[in-house]
């Protein structure tokens, strides 16, 4: 019982910490902010994190892990590679639209200067999955063998970041911008396979399902 109030009480700290990051920055948020947002002592948030430097590490740890589990549950589906790359897109706008530990991982990304090595990275986190699903698409023919995977990848990553700078207002439009991005790009990406009769859909899908926050 002990053990699961701990990791009960880690969690919360990470939500919070998150939810603070992603409106007020790095430098703004204090540790006393993220335990009057956890509801939890300030005692309590030292016995985990020392300090807010170790907190915001979590933070991005979270989120990247996070993105990992979403990402791979898309790459089990039975569906050409460029489908699966389209519906990333899709889902990591979503997320950057409605989930704080999203939003907070870019944004701590930034201002702390994490390097893209880093496995904190949260966008090259994306980008590296991006580049081995471009990489399956021209392997299964549905990406056209002619374009460069490392290039599609990029190309997938500055779609969500385009709409990365929307994620803070109120905008119902995110997906529709999306679409029809995906929808002028995707003729010049097409590989074989659309011979068969298969297309790509540039609105993506639904993933059904949630997800727990781990780390």
């Amino acid at each position: 019982m002990r053990q699961e109030r701990a990791e009960r009480t880690r969690s919360a700290l990470v939500l919070a910490a998150a939810g603070q990051f992603d409106r007020q920055g790095y430098e703004r948020t204090t540790l006393a902010d993220v335990s009057r947002r956890a509801e939890v002592s300030k005692g309590a948030l030292s016995f985990h994190f020392t300090n807010k430097a170790e907190l915001a590490d979590t933070v991005q740890s979270f989120g990247c892990a996070k993105a990992r589990v979403w990402l791979a549950r898309l790459r089990e589906r039975e569906q050409p590679a460029l489908q699966t790359l389209v519906d990333m897109t899709h889902v990591i706008v979503r997320q950057l639209h409605e989930d704080e530990l999203t939003r907070a991982g870019v944004r701590l990304t930034s201002e702390r200067e994490t390097p893209c090595e880093s496995p904190l990275h949260l966008p090259a986190v994306w980008q590296a999955v991006f580049r081995r699903v471009a990489t399956d698409a021209v392997a299964d023919g549905s990406l056209s063998p002619g374009r460069s995977p490392r290039t599609v990848a990029a190309l997938a990553l500055s779609l969500v970041m385009h709409e990365q700078v929307r994620a803070r207002k109120v905008d119902d439009g995110e997906h529709a911008r999306l679409t029809d991005m995906w929808s002028l790009l995707l003729p010049s990406l097409e590989g074989t396979r659309t011979g068969s009769g298969w297309r790509p859909r540039a609105g993506g899908t639904e993933v059904a399902g949630g997800l727990p926050v781990t780390g």
